[in-house]
């Protein structure tokens, strides 16, 4: 299998800069939930979502600036430890709605829909 984490990774096609990923997770202390959101910055390349990507989601009838996120690092969904990833990218914010874990060739794919704008 080829591995594309370096050409994720290649600064010549790769975000100048980290992107910055909101990281949501609930715990349980004294029988209450309790949320906390960790940020986490991260490399790899980021580019609007094309028909071709929403394509492979049920949700893509949606139009609204969805953004194709490629990252080396795990980037998630809806999960039972946590809510969905959100991405700051060029001042606006994103809910991951979608990863499909390229894993096997050393990258993960989301599609992120916009939720705020500047």
């Amino acid at each position: 299998m080829i591995n594309l984490s370096r050409a994720i990774l290649d600064p010549r096609i790769r975000q100048s800069t980290p992107f910055t990923v909101y990281r949501k997770s609930t715990t349980w202390q004294h029988g209450k939930p309790v949320s906390s959101e960790n940020t986490i910055h991260l490399n790899g390349i980021i580019t609007p979502a094309s028909a071709k990507d929403l394509e492979q989601v049920p949700e893509g009838d949606r139009v609204g600036g969805e953004i194709t996120i490629l990252t080396i690092e795990p980037i998630y969904v809806t999960r039972e430890e946590g809510t969905s990833d959100e991405v700051e990218w060029a001042g606006d914010r994103y809910r991951v709605f979608n990863v499909f874990p390229w894993k096997d060739y050393g990258f993960y794919h989301g599609i992120g829909i916009r939720k705020t704008s500047k």
